[in-house]
């Protein structure tokens, strides 16, 4: 509940942090590095009394009555022993304990609050007194009086989805950002205050509060497999330099250390990281099944060996283990060419695809899966959402996953990503799960997942579908074009839209940028010269109607100045059309020369006379109305039942006339359905669903009827009845 209580904060890890971030100090409190309490926590506070450091927690700490907390900390006076006084709230709790001189000495204190408050923690340095401080913590107590691992709400919410299995430490972390970056499993475990603290490449800090022994114990508590995601011997990508391979010299170690997680996670107490697992206070095996290597990589020479060293060596030693490969960071373009064709190449048995798309997109890859060849490798899509929390994204999520329960025979897991998000401490969306002190808020992405978590299946059934069509997808018939440049001033020369010299522009950071005319999108050109004055990354062109209606946006520069690509904007909700691909970026003073073409659904777009853009927009028909069947149990004898699936992304009520095979007779159908708002696109980030699920249950002779509002989602469990 403490922010910064190890004094790690810094520079590197967000602009304008440092090591005293999160904390409030009245008196004379100077940060040290002078005999650290581990090497790993290298920061720690002198304070000279009088003195007080306060504490925010995240957002103020929230107390309530009778709750009790563990409060710790490593302390050492640097004179005659000293009595600090403790504090949560205006004295909801408060305690006191006493510090020797000599060596750092753990100090634990139970706390147990009087009233519901939300306030700060602080420390009272008495006048006269020098005292070292460090590794400040305050956990809430259990049951059995010891400190929390996890919050039990946040525990509850994820128990809930009844997870298969959980990703960890998630993507573009476990290959860091740059070689020095890594996470590396082994210096996230043993006792808190040794584990090395280091920068977080979303502009966060890993404390690393929470390491390997704490993920495997989450997937133990949530009944989950887990699947660590380790780097592939390179570092990401998106490294200024690009991704790095390790050092040879290094590269046996590195091989070792993914052996050594193995291990560690399933070996037995007579093995070296057995032990070691034993010792931390887990003598049982985790039951490790799968091992991703690498994350959305780049597909080069260096990732190649790499990779190919790693797997081969997990391989050879645990043939159990399910290796699971990478295809790049989009469900398209080169990296994922070149994952799918190295993954043949090697044979590895499963690949991971990520997907980041607009509700439109997923529409229209229902039956992406279908095309797959069951005899190559199995897919794991380790990260997909559609773009928003919106009620129809979180549709369009579900209309995609029965999809992917129709091929099972290809697609053997998927994670929506990311899972939890602190409000007002992100800086990322969306999210499936975000929270306050107090509150947990579910997306209404989180009652899809749970909804499908909730209710499985055994087999799948072909499903009949009558009575409905695809949703039309037409090229816009009018629009404008509008030059933008959110983090630069960029003056514009030899504009020429459809043939039309235009006069100069300029564009500035924060501006709203400059309107070029009007064009059809279906048929038109620009061309111009574009030099950045000042200011970081480039500019985009967008082309196309208002938003919500759709749009194309080209940007040269990008995320990181980096690469040029075409952005889709669809309802309000925007992703990658094409690209990102690679260059060198925008440079102050340097002329850009681009042309744009529109002709049809076909896009091209050159950058200084090459082409790099050259695609035709999926015009194919939205699948807005889908469902899926699936069975568990003897249906022959009865006492089997089916799971049928139906999403209606449509501003149309309709009546979905279930009619089951083989007619059984009565069937009694359970059934959750998600909706409930007239808008679609009601959900924000940071706030919880606008629609939660409501159970209710019909009745029916070898089929029913059920009543489907506009924009929902119902899950079915039809059994006979008799």
């Amino acid at each position: 509940m403490i922010r910064n209580g190890d004094f790690e904060f810094n520079e590197a890890d967000r602009e304008g942090w440092n090591a005293l971030t999160g904390w409030e100090t009245v008196g004379e409190v100077e940060v040290r590095r002078e005999d650290p309490v581990h090497a790993n926590n290298a920061h720690h506070v002198r304070a000279v009394g009088p003195a007080v450091l306060v504490n925010e927690g995240w957002d103020g700490i929230g107390l309530a009555a009778d709750a009790r907390f563990r409060f710790s900390c490593f302390a050492r006076a640097q004179g005659d022993p000293v009595e600090l006084a403790v504090e949560i709230g205006d004295g909801s709790a408060r305690a006191a304990f006493t510090v020797r001189q000599g060596d750092w000495q753990r100090v634990d204190l139970d706390l147990t609050a009087v009233r519901d408050e939300r306030g700060e923690l602080s420390i009272a340095v008495p006048a006269d007194a020098v005292v070292d401080l460090d590794c400040v913590s305050l956990r809430p107590l259990g049951s059995d009086g010891e400190p929390l691992t996890f919050r039990l709400d946040l525990l509850a919410a994820l128990q809930e989805l009844r997870p298969s299995f959980i990703r960890f430490p998630g993507g573009c972390l476990a290959h860091g950002l740059g070689l020095e970056n890594m996470y590396h499993w082994k210096r996230t475990i043993g006792p808190r205050h040794e584990r090395e603290q280091i920068r977080n490449l979303w502009g966060y800090h890993q404390s690393r509060q929470i390491g390997y022994v704490e993920y495997f114990e989450l997937c133990e508590a949530t009944g989950a497999t887990p699947i660590p995601i380790v780097a592939a011997g390179v570092c990401c990508q998106n490294t200024p330099g690009g991704g790095a391979p390790i050092p040879e010299s290094e590269m046996d170690a590195y091989v070792q250390d993914v052996l050594d997680l193995v291990e560690f996670a399933n070996g037995g107490t007579d093995t070296a990281w057995g032990a070691k697992r034993a010792a931390l206070g887990h003598p049982e095996p985790f039951g490790l099944r799968y091992l991703g290597i690498g994350n959305e990589d780049e597909i080069t020479d260096a990732f190649r060996d790499r990779y190919a060293r790693i797997e081969d060596a997990v391989v050879a030693a645990h043939p159990e283990i399910t290796v699971i490969g990478t295809t790049g960071p989009q469900p398209f373009g080169p990296d994922y060419e070149a994952g799918w064709a190295y993954a043949r190449e090697r044979g590895t048995p499963m690949v991971d695809e990520h997907g980041y798309q607009v509700p439109r997109w997923f529409h229209q890859n229902i039956d992406r899966y279908e095309s797959y060849d069951p005899a190559e490798a199995k897919v794991y899509i380790g990260e997909y959402a559609a773009r928003s929390s919106t009620v129809r994204s979180a549709l369009a999520e579900a209309a995609y996953m029965i999809g992917l329960e129709r091929r099972p025979e290809v697609v053997k897991l998927a994670s929506y990503a990311p899972l939890l998000a602190r409000v007002g401490h992100t800086q990322w969306v969306p999210d499936l799960i975000y929270f306050t002190a107090e509150d947990v808020l579910p997306s209404a992405s989180y009652h899809v997942q749970q909804m499908f978590g909730a209710e499985r299946g055994e087999r799948v059934h072909s499903v009949e579908l009558d009575g409905v069509q695809g949703e039309p997808v037409a090229l816009p018939t009018a629009g404008t074009a509008k030059l933008r440049s959110d983090h630069a001033t960029v003056a514009f020369t030899g504009l020429v839209l459809d043939g039309n010299p235009l006069p100069d522009a300029v564009t500035a950071p924060g501006g709203e940028g400059v309107l070029l005319g009007g064009i059809d999108p279906r048929d038109a050109e620009l061309e111009f010269t574009a030099v950045r004055r000042d200011g970081e990354e480039g500019f985009t062109v967008r082309l196309g109607p208002e938003a919500p209606q759709s749009f194309l946006e080209v940007f040269a520069g990008g995320w990181q100045n980096k690469s040029t690509g075409v952005a889709r904007s669809s309802d309000g909700i925007s992703e990658n059309d094409h690209g990102p691909i690679p260059w060198p970026g925008v440079r102050t003073g340097e002329p850009v020369r681009m042309r744009i073409r529109l002709e049809g659904p076909r896009v091209r777009v050159w950058v200084d006379g090459e082409l790099r853009h050259d695609y035709e927009q999926d015009l194919r028909p939205e699948q807005r109305v889908v469902a899926g069947a699936l069975s568990r149990g003897a249906l022959s004898d009865g006492t089997g039942e089916y799971v049928v699936r139906l999403v209606n992304a449509t501003a149309s009520a309709r009546t979905a006339e279930v009619v089951l095979p083989g007619a059984p007779g009565p069937v009694r159908a359970d059934v959750r359905l998600l909706a409930g708002v007239s808008d679609p696109d009601a959900g924000r980030p940071f706030e919880a669903s606008p629609v939660t699920p409501v159970d209710s249950y019909l009745k029916g002779d070898s089929g029913f009827d059920l009543e489907l509002p506009p924009w929902s989602f119902a899950t079915a469990v039809v059994r006979p009845v008799g």
